[in-house]
């Protein structure tokens, strides 16, 4: 939806819909990720590669990035007095540890996670830039530090800590009080927080409807319980990397009973952050900045759409990554410094260490890219390893594009009633299936409980397909009425305009109906379906003459379809052109030489041809086909008089 589906990076003209999107995709309210798609598009339209090729890119210069910063912040003389030289080596290890963390895998593989990559890339820009203004390097850095942020802002929300996460490291290792700090640098402090009106506005164009917020499904207590839960799997997965997930589900009803010893944990930490950042400052600097970073998708305002995401610590694992690294330098440093024979072999052994832990997270990395390439496997590891309703529906799409209908259905109904969107792909199974009444029950239980989603619009549509094929034709109208006033797209608009026009004729309000359809195929002039309903529309107002012609387009847009052939064929017979009226009921024959009906037009054909015995022998095929109707036996028994006679 975010990249095949979106007209506003398929159309520069439509550059507008890149900051302003009706739809709620992974870019809206972020235009400037919108922009780099719609660059990617235009270069390689929807060619995979190039996608992943802009992705990869931008997590190397992130990690270029991280470089810089953990150089510079080992290089601040408070951290260079505690930490020592040299500086380079240790935030070398650091960006490589991060690089090819297994951790990072979904923020480069999941094409639409660029959110993530290019937010970050903004943030540490931000970061090395305001580290320059501390050190007194001029207004031009000031100016990098404003935009960059403001570019952070148009990239993901979560760019919100960035001026938090300034002002710490100047408190924590540069000034000497908050105070000294604002009043020594004021005009990055302003223009870094006027950046935040820039992401108001984004989020006030376009505001979550249901996926994140206050005004969102979940509430604030349940959310920040699963927190608990999730925040030591992050600490635990940055550590040690395995069974990584894709997809955890949405937030699950929790008490505090349930998770009572992970909240003393998580609480834990954070009072040992805090008490080292008046002890500390630097190792308290390195869990505040955890915890800081992390705070907009894992505190108190719930995101209803996913309970965790590994990307969301693509940010807060610098800080462990980093934290580990220098906790394991001051450790040799240590032991050398009291045990003078190690200290000659003590560098060959850290590189040693080093390179062994960059091999295994390489090798964890490979792996993790493996599952990748198959969205099925994908799907079916993050059941097997976090099981949830969410992960068993996205398992059951995923085998419904592999073609296996009803490994697809096993899976939608286990996803209920905790997944509510997989009623509606139970529904669209049972629809194509032509179970209607079950495909109505499933799409009101998914209307009923998510009435605001995307989908809706398509499920109103498959209601009126559904009430139209039980004969409940002011059910149908009603649905293409709610469909028109929720704003959809021209293509959903097109569908429900075609809906009502039938279900105006199903209740034979032809005149009513030919307007709807009249207007259907100014729109779609090569339809079939519009075509021939208003073909019978107008044979319903006794207009046979102009319904033939609607008829005979339908028929040559859809010449393996029987029932329209028979349309066009009775059509033209009925004003007189039975040659013309054949060369459909033939070929109706032909496509379907098991229908009933087929055969018996072909007759009334042929009779009007004068071809009397060829009439007759498709009679008798018909009534053998289907001896129980009336109306192929009366056409029967006329040939049998015209022979008597």
């Amino acid at each position: 939806m975010t990249i095949t589906d979106n007209a506003a990076i398929h159309d520069w003209s439509h550059l507008h819909d890149l900051i302003v999107s009706r739809e709620e995709t992974p870019v809206r309210s972020r235009p400037l990720v919108a922009l780099s798609f719609a660059l990617n598009y235009t270069i390689g339209q929807e060619n995979v590669r190039g996608y992943h090729l802009v992705n990869v890119a931008v997590h190397l210069a992130v990690a270029l990035m991280l470089l810089t910063v953990v150089r510079q912040l080992l290089e601040v003389e408070r951290v260079r007095d505690r930490v020592g030289p040299p500086a380079m080596p240790i935030a070398f290890a650091v960006a490589v540890l991060w690089a090819v963390h297994p951790l990072n895998t979904e923020a480069v593989d999941y094409l639409t996670q660029r959110t993530e990559s290019l937010m970050a890339f903004f943030y540490l820009v931000v970061v090395s830039a305001s580290v320059r203004v501390m050190r007194r390097a001029g207004a031009r850095w000031t100016a990098v530090a404003v935009a960059c942020c403001a570019a952070g802002m148009a990239c993901k929300e979560s760019m919100v800590t960035a001026p938090v996460a300034v002002l710490l490291i100047d408190r924590l290792l540069v000034s000497e009080s908050l105070a000294d700090a604002l009043r020594r640098r004021w005009r990055l402090y302003a223009g870094l927080a006027s950046t935040w009106l820039l992401l108001t506005m984004l989020v006030a164009q376009a505001p979550p409807t249901r996926s994140a917020g206050f005004t969102s499904a979940e509430r604030s207590w349940t959310y920040l319980l699963n927190q608990s839960v999730m925040v030591l799997r992050y600490v635990r997965l940055t550590l040690w990397p395995t069974f990584l997930v894709a997809n955890y589900g949405w937030p699950v009803a929790l008490q505090l009973s349930d998770v009572w010893l992970q909240a003393v944990v998580v609480l834990g930490l954070l009072m040992a952050t805090l008490w080292a950042l008046w002890k500390w400052p630097f190792a308290g600097f390195v869990g505040a900045w955890f915890f800081v970073t992390l705070a907009p998708t894992s505190s108190v305002m719930p995101i209803a759409t996913e309970v965790g995401a590994e990307r969301r610590m693509y940010v807060p694992s610098m800080a462990l990554i980093g934290g580990a690294v220098i906790a394991i330098v001051l450790l040799a440093d240590s032991v050398a410094a009291h045990h003078g024979r190690f200290k000659r072999g003590m560098p060959m052994l850290e590189w040693t260490v080093l390179a062994a832990l960059v091999l295994a997270l390489c090798a964890g990395t490979v792996l993790r890219n493996r599952e990748y390439q198959s969205p099925l496997v994908l799907a079916q590891t993050s059941v097997d390893r976090w099981p949830s309703s969410v992960g068993e529906h996205v398992l059951g799409t995923e085998w419904l594009s592999a073609g296996n209908r009803p490994e697809a259905r096993r899976h939608f109904q286990r996803a209920v009633p905790g997944a509510p969107r997989a009623y509606y792909s139970l529904g669209a199974v049972e629809a194509d299936d032509g179970q209607w009444d079950l495909a109505i029950r499933d799409f009101q239980t998914f209307l009923a409980a998510e009435p605001l989603l995307y989908e809706a619009i398509s499920a109103r549509l498959y209601l009126a397909q559904a009430f139209e094929h039980t004969g409940q034709w002011q059910a149908a109208i009603d649905q293409c009425r709610l469909v028109l006033t929720m704003h959809p797209s021209r293509e959903a608009a097109l569908n429900a305009q075609l809906f009502f026009a039938e279900g105006l004729r199903g209740q034979q309000h032809f005149e009513a109906a030919l307007e709807q359809y009249a207007a259907y195929m100014r729109s779609r002039p090569g339809d079939v379906r519009g075509a021939n309903g208003l073909g019978i529309s107008l044979v319903g107002l006794n207009r046979v003459s102009e319904a033939a012609p609607w008829f005979s387009r339908a028929a040559d847009l859809a010449p393996m379809d029987d029932a329209v052939l028979r349309n066009a064929a009775m059509a033209l017979l009925e004003i007189g052109r039975v040659d013309d009226a054949a060369l459909y009921a033939e070929r109706a024959v032909h496509v379907r030489p098991d229908n009933a009906a087929s055969h018996d037009v072909w007759g009334q054909v042929l009779l009007q041809q004068h071809k009397v015995q060829a009439a007759a022998e498709q009679f008798h095929v018909a009534l053998n086909l289907n001896p129980a109707d009336l109306d192929i036996r009366a056409h029967l028994n006329d040939v049998r008089r015209r022979t008597v006679r």
